[in-house]
C-alpha cells in the first residue's frame, strides 16, 4: 500500500508539472504576442491598439502627428541670433487703443507634411524602425529660407557658404524621430572650406631686427581660441598659460607683451573679447601707439591676457612680416580667421587728459646763491620758490566697442581697462619763480 500511495504520489506530481508547464507557456506565449502588438509606436505615437491599413491606424497617426506638430519647438540659430521655426510676427489693428499690436504666433511645424501612405508602407514592411516620414514642399522650403535671409542676411545664406539641403535633411531626419525639441547651429552647415581671414592688425614700430626674431619663433604658429563654451576653454585663452609652454621659454617678458598687444587689437573688431589680470601702467612700451590698446604679460606676477570667445567655433590667429610699401615700414602682422562675423564691430577711443599739479612753497630772498640764474627781480626784491612737480600731464585712454547688430540696433560696451600715458610720477624738486 505504502508502494503504491509513493507512485500515485510521484504521478500526480508529474501531472501538475506537466499542467503547469503548458500554462507557463501559453502565458508567455500570449504575453509576447501582446508585447509585439503594445509596442507598436511611430515615433512617439502608439498604434499597437490599430490594424495595419486600417482607417482608425491613419486617423491616429494624422492627428497625434498634427499635436506635436503644433508643439514641437526647433530652433535655428548663429552667433547668439535665433529664431523658432514656425514662428512669425502678425500684426492686427486694436480698436480699443486705435493703435497696431504687432504679436508673435507659433505655427509649429506647419513647413512639413506628413507622408502617411510611406510611415504606413514602412511600418508593414518593418522598416526604419517605425519613423514618421515627412515632405517639404517647395513653397515652404522657400518660405524657411526667406526667413533665414531675413534674419542673417544674403552673406551667411549664400549658397556657396551655407548647405541649405543639408539642414532641411537634419529636420526631417529629427522630425522622423518626432523629437519635441531640436537645435540647429548654422555654422554646422556652412561648407567647410580654408578659413576665412576676418581681421587683421599690425605693429609697425618695432625694429626689423625684433620682427625677425619674433617671426623666428612664431610665423607657421596657429593659436587658436576655443570657444568659451568648450570645455577645455571655459577661462578662455590665457597668454601666460600659452607662453608657459617649453618652447617660448626663452622669450622675455615684453616679446610676450607684444605678441600679447597684437593679439588684443586683432580680435578688437569683433565678437571676442580681451580681459586683463594685474594690468597696469608700463613705462617705455615702445610696441604700442599712444592711444592704442596695449598689453603685458609676466609670467613672474601672474600678469595675464585673457581672450573670451563667445561663438560656439574656433578662431586662429596667425603672425606674419607686413611691409607698408608707401611708408617703407615693415610690420609684424596679425591675422584672424575662421568663420565671418555676423554683426558688424568698431572701436571707438575716448581720451581725457589731466595737468599736472605745481605746488609752491617755501619762497626766500636769500638763498639765491644756490642758482643764480633761476634768480628774478620781483618788486625790486630777488625772490625764490621751490616748485614741487607732481609729475607730467596724464592722459586716459579707454576704449568702447560698438556693435552694429544684423538687425540695425547698437551697442556700446567697454572692452578693454583704462591706459595711462604720463612721464612718471616721481617727485621733481626745483627752483623756479613766480610768473
Amino acid at each position: 500500500m505504502k508502494g503504491l500511495r509513493k507512485n500515485l504520489y510521484a504521478i500526480g506530481v508529474i501531472i501538475l508539472f506537466v499542467i503547469a508547464a503548458g500554462m507557463l507557456a501559453l502565458f508567455l506565449a500570449l504575453f509576447s504576442s501582446s508585447t509585439a502588438v503594445d509596442g507598436t509606436t511611430v515615433g512617439s505615437v502608439y498604434i499597437g491598439d490599430t490594424k495595419p491599413n486600417s482607417d482608425k491606424r491613419k486617423e491616429k497617426l494624422e492627428k497625434d502627428v498634427r499635436i506635436w506638430k503644433a508643439k514641437a519647438i526647433y530652433t535655428i540659430s548663429f552667433q547668439n541670433v535665433s529664431f523658432v521655426i514656425g514662428e512669425e510676427e502678425v500684426t492686427t489693428f486694436d480698436e480699443t487703443t486705435g493703435q497696431d499690436v504687432t504679436t508673435i504666433v507659433s505655427n509649429g511645424l506647419d513647413i512639413l507634411d506628413f507622408d502617411y501612405a510611406t510611415t504606413n508602407s514602412k511600418i508593414i514592411n518593418n522598416e526604419a524602425n517605425n519613423v514618421a516620414y515627412f515632405t517639404i514642399s517647395e513653397a515652404n522650403k522657400q518660405k524657411l529660407f526667406d526667413k533665414l535671409v531675413d534674419t542673417y542676411g544674403t552673406e551667411i545664406t549664400d549658397d556657396t557658404y551655407l548647405d541649405y539641403q543639408k539642414l532641411l535633411d537634419y529636420i526631417q531626419r529629427d522630425a522622423g524621430n518626432m523629437n519635441t525639441k531640436s537645435d540647429y547651429d548654422l555654422y554646422d552647415f556652412l561648407v567647410k572650406g580654408q578659413l576665412e581671414e576676418v581681421a587683421t592688425a599690425e605693429i609697425e614700430n618695432l625694429t626689423q631686427e625684433k620682427i625677425d626674431d619674433l617671426l623666428e619663433v612664431f610665423e607657421g604658429v596657429s593659436i587658436e581660441i576655443k570657444p568659451q563654451k568648450d570645455p577645455e576653454g571655459k577661462l578662455g585663452f590665457s597668454a601666460v598659460e600659452f607662453f608657459s609652454q617649453p618652447e617660448y621659454k626663452k622669450l622675455s617678458s615684453s616679446d610676450m607683451s607684444i605678441i600679447a598687444t597684437g593679439m588684443a587689437a586683432v580680435v578688437m573688431k569683433t565678437s571676442l573679447t580681451v580681459t586683463v589680470k594685474n594690468q597696469g601702467f608700463s613705462r617705455d612700451r615702445y610696441y604700442g601707439y599712444l592711444g592704442s590698446m596695449t598689453a603685458r604679460v609676466n609670467l613672474k606676477d601672474d600678469t595675464d591676457l585673457r581672450i573670451i570667445n563667445p561663438e560656439t567655433h574656433s578662431y586662429f590667429i596667425t603672425i606674419e612680416k607686413g611691409y607698408d610699401s608707401i611708408a617703407g615700414k615693415v610690420s609684424l602682422r596679425f591675422k584672424l580667421e575662421g568663420c565671418k562675423f555676423l554683426n558688424n564691430y568698431e572701436i571707438k577711443t575716448n581720451h581725457e587728459e589731466f595737468a599736472y599739479d605745481i605746488t609752491f612753497s617755501d619762497y626766500s630772498s636769500t638763498d639765491w646763491e644756490i642758482d643764480p640764474n633761476k634768480k628774478i627781480d620781483y618788486n625790486g626784491v630777488e625772490v625764490y620758490y621751490k616748485v614741487q612737480i607732481a609729475g607730467a600731464n596724464t592722459e586716459l585712454f579707454s576704449y568702447t566697442k560698438v556693435v552694429t547688430h544684423i538687425d540695425g540696433t547698437t551697442d556700446e560696451v567697454e572692452v578693454f581697462p583704462k591706459q595711462e600715458f604720463f612721464q612718471g610720477k616721481d617727485e621733481v624738486l626745483d627752483w623756479r619763480p613766480v610768473k
